[in-house]
């Protein structure tokens, strides 16, 4: 990947910070909004773009009468991630 190649879904700090938080596993939309200190409707709608390019899957889940709904990376997202970290390293290895 190089510079210019940058996924859309990267450009967003609280996209970023969603497939970050994923690397570690699944996360339900309550933990993944206090992660990353977003409200409601604006995790929503980056999580539902992120959806739609593939790189997150949700599964959906009623407890009782409330929904859960819990995300995790799809292999394509993991990978394009890791391609994302790779190209900081090179860019930063090259810098010092």
């Amino acid at each position: 990947m190089e510079l210019h190649e940058i996924p859309a879904a990267f450009q967003s700090r609280l996209r970023l910070a969603v497939v970050a938080a994923l690397m570690t596993g699944p996360k339900d939309f309550t933990t993944l909004t206090k992660l990353t200190d977003a409200t409601p409707g604006n995790l929503g709608k980056q999580l539902e773009l992120l959806e739609a390019d593939k790189f997150l899957s949700c599964q959906r889940e009623l407890l009782g009468r409330r929904p859960r709904s819990t995300y995790q990376l799809t292999d394509t997202g993991r990978e394009t991630f890791l391609a994302y970290v790779r190209m900081l390293e090179k860019i930063v290895g090259d810098e010092t």
